[in-house]
């Protein structure tokens, strides 16, 4: 099946581990150098994680004094705090484009499944974050008082498309919003934080990008499948009448 990738190209990411430095012109720039900071402590703390990060690094990096970052954040656990906040907005920054409330349910949901395990593929430094985050049992983000609003929308939308898909008679009743998301995201996440480790126990390479085209379908088709929807390759398996739970 063809990747069926949204084009957001010409959106520059709230944050970035990847993106270059912007120098200065000889004019300050309070925003400049807050992005050229986020960027810097991104990549550092993907690559090091929150105890092996080294503000001087940062610092370097974004081409900067210790004393701008202590101005602009105060600490080393407000930077990481930050950095995460803005990570969790890029990831999600793309929402709006997806237009899922204009798709038939079936389509909608393809369309986030495939968006969910294509934003890891393009942003393994995501995946870094999230799992040094967890190693501390999500000490710092517990601080946060955005990360719910960033969520409640999407929960809000899948359970739209649910909905829809139930009264459409195309996704089996009662599926949970909050249980499908966690569901999606952990096909898609331990991948790729785990593609390390299981390419070796299993001998093959997982990063290679026709494991991933293959995994991306294998992800995808068993969502549908969990919900209700028959699969190109048995047509007959999955009626909608014959689930539990569905009229």
């Amino acid at each position: 099946m063809a990747q069926d990738k949204s084009n957001h190209q010409g959106k520059s990411p709230p944050i970035s581990p990847t993106r270059r430095r912007v120098p200065s012109n000889g004019t300050r720039d309070p925003e400049r150098t807050r992005r050229n900071l986020m960027d810097a402590a991104y990549r550092e703390f993907s690559i090091a994680g929150y105890h092996g990060a080294s503000i001087e690094k940062i610092c370097k990096r974004a081409g900067v004094s210790k004393q701008i970052l202590s101005h602009h954040f105060g600490s080393k656990e407000n930077v990481y705090l930050t950095v995460l906040e803005s990570a969790y907005e890029a990831s999600r920054s793309h929402d709006p484009e997806l237009d899922l409330d204009v798709l038939d349910p079936v389509e909608a949901m393809r369309q986030l499944v495939c968006f969910s395990f294509d934003h890891l593929r393009s942003n393994r430094a995501f995946v870094s974050l999230l799992g040094d985050e967890n190693v501390h049992k999500g000490k710092h983000i517990k601080r946060s008082k955005k990360l719910r609003d960033i969520y409640a929308p999407l929960i809000a939308k899948i359970a739209l498309i649910l909905q829809r898909g139930e009264e459409a008679g195309v996704f089996r009743r009662g599926i949970d919003p909050y249980q499908l998301y966690i569901s999606i995201s952990g096909l898609c996440f331990f991948y790729f934080s785990n593609a390390y480790t299981l390419s070796t126990a299993l001998d093959v390479e997982l990063m290679d990008n026709d494991m991933l085209n293959a995994r991306r379908e294998h992800v995808l088709t068993f969502v549908m499948s969990g919900l209700g929807v028959p699969s190109p390759d048995d047509p007959v398996g999955l009626k909608a009448g014959a689930l539990p739970g569905k009229a």
